[in-house]
């Protein structure tokens, strides 16, 4: 499986309402209970989020894990 594979398994298991997108709402439902704030989450969206609509689509979360490597 390719990292791009992984990561559109990502996307689809947070996707909860199937948009083809993830929220600040999904991405909080995903992270659990790892102790991330939703201000965090909110800015970690703002931040990549490249379209300026609210969510993150697969190909930003894509960018955002090729801008760590």
């Amino acid at each position: 499986m390719s990292g791009e594979d992984v990561i559109d398994c990502l996307v689809a298991e947070l996707d909860k309402d199937k948009s083809g997108t993830v929220s600040a709402k999904e991405l909080m439902e995903g992270l659990g209970d790892l102790g991330v704030d939703v201000d965090t989450v909110k800015a970690f969206i703002k931040d990549h989020d490249k379209n300026g609509d609210g969510q993150l689509d697969a190909n930003e979360i894509k960018q955002f894990f090729k801008n760590l490597l």
